[in-house]
């Protein structure tokens, strides 16, 4: 009995597992755990089966374990050597000994994605802010998408953000490169739902955002705010599909 919850607490059945993950859920009956992180357990993928089943960088487990312990994968700009930690909504991922350039995007059929970018790219990052509040000391904290907190003082251009305005940085300094707000005319890339995966320019915004499809104009659409990243003005800031 207690060997049963240590195995389940230590790993995932397959059938359980999400099902955008690029496993076979019938050919082995564990697959590995993600580790509690900035994204949540079912919204990212861990970094196990990206070296494994994505990359292809490795056949078993136990290669892509030993592969990711060398510490030459960086996830947003740190390297990670926890084959448990979860990748998630526009995170990079570089492996420069295999000339490797990656972004996690939003997939209309797996729900998440990984898409190869330019080099220079894998230093930038959007992040959706999704929590605004007062810390100690006067100050202003803003929380993003991906876990990070932006501290910044009342009256600051970086104050004035709102809840699901984004903000382009570079990572790892976290430096801040350009702040896209939540408004008529502004490009969007849509996280969920069945138009999950495309681009929009923002038509008018109410109880649902109105969008108009960035590809196909004639197609336009509604989603709510939280189902939204903007990621761009006139055109997208960071490859995203």
């Amino acid at each position: 009995m207690n060997m049963t919850k240590k195995g389940g607490g230590r790993h995932l059945k397959r059938m359980k597992a999400p099902g955008y993950w690029p496993i076979a859920k019938r050919e082995y009956k564990w697959t590995v755990k993600p580790r509690p992180g900035p994204h949540p357990i079912d919204k990212g993928i861990p970094l196990l089966i990206i070296v494994r089943d994505i990359l292809k960088l490795a056949t078993t487990a136990r290669e892509a374990r030993r592969i990711i312990h060398e510490k030459h994968i960086l996830i947003d700009g740190r390297p990670v050597y926890d084959h448990k930690f979860q990748v998630g909504l526009l995170d990079t991922i570089a492996i420069p000994k295999a000339e490797i350039y990656a972004r996690m995007t939003s997939d209309p059929m797996k729900y998440l994605k990984l898409i190869d970018i330019p080099k220079e790219e894998v230093s930038l990052k959007v992040v959706r802010v999704r929590n605004k509040v007062a810390v100690r000391g006067g100050k202003i904290q803003l929380t993003g998408h991906d876990g990070r907190n932006f501290l910044t003082e009342p009256g600051s251009e970086l104050a004035g953000v709102r809840v699901g305005d984004s903000l382009l940085i570079r990572v790892p300094s976290q430096e801040i490169i350009d702040i896209l707000r939540l408004e008529e005319g502004a490009l969007a890339l849509v996280i969920s739902g069945r138009r999950a995966g495309r681009i929009g320019r923002i038509e008018k915004i109410g109880e649902f955002v109105e969008i108009k499809d960035f590809e196909d104009p004639n197609l336009t659409y509604r989603a709510l705010k939280e189902s939204l990243i903007v990621i761009g003005r006139e055109t997208p800031v960071i490859k995203v599909r």
